[in-house]
């Protein structure tokens, strides 16, 4: 039978725990935040504290080092995401003949949706996706995160577009990857312009990126 001095013991560690989880998803929110803004090596740990009102105590406890929390940042929102890939990718596999805008389109969904939750923070991760993908020293942990579905998304892109050598694909869908990260973090760029010089072009910004991807995919390569 719990005494108690047990059962206070008990209800301070789970309150103790309870601070420790909203601690370090406060870290992290800050930091995806900061990083997608500013990029990873201009964001300092004394920035990241500074914003989220915790000591360097938390991030060594938590994270250990600031390259253990951009892992943690990828991580957050990484299953999320490629889970509502797989999800896509999964209808365009059973379908026996699939278009290469269907293809495009399952590549470009997940990343808008994920860019249009401003509430939640989603924008910022696609900010962050591409900041990260722009860094020498943490390119490859989105690739090792991520490696599964890019190798499907190559296969569903090698079954609609016969025409291109294998080399020539993986750069496009390179290009594409970046290009769609960055044109859903700053829409406001093409909208700016677009506002200037073509103000009576109006369509979804994510049907925009698909009809552009999909053009880039449909030319031939050029020897």
């Amino acid at each position: 039978m719990a005494t108690g001095a047990s059962t206070a013991a008990r209800a301070r560690g789970e309150r103790n725990n309870t601070a420790g989880i909203e601690t370090r998803q406060r870290i992290i929110t800050t930091a995806e935040r900061l990083f997608a803004r500013h990029g990873l090596d201009a964001v300092s740990v004394r920035d990241i504290t500074a914003a989220a009102r915790v000591n360097t105590a938390a991030i060594n406890y938590h994270f250990g080092t600031k390259r253990g929390l951009v892992v943690a940042v990828l991580a957050r929102r990484a299953e999320q995401l490629g889970a509502r890939r797989a999800e896509l990718l999964e209808e365009i596999e059973r379908e026996p003949n699939p278009s290469l805008r269907e293809v495009v389109a399952a590549l470009v969904i997940p990343t808008a949706e994920l860019a249009s939750d401003r509430k939640r923070g989603g924008y910022f991760y696609v900010g962050f996706l591409a900041t990260v993908l722009d860094h020498p020293e943490y390119a490859k942990l989105v690739a090792d995160t991520f490696d599964e579905i890019t190798n499907r998304y190559l296969a569903a892109l090698e079954r609609v577009t016969p025409h291109l050598p294998p080399d020539v694909r993986e750069f496009r869908f390179a290009f594409a990857k970046d290009f769609i990260n960055r044109a859903l973090f700053l829409p406001r760029h093409v909208h700016n312009w677009i506002e200037q010089h073509a103000p009576g072009a109006d369509a979804p910004l994510t049907e925009r990126i698909i009809d552009f991807v999909t053009g880039a995919f449909a030319g031939d390569a050029i020897a």
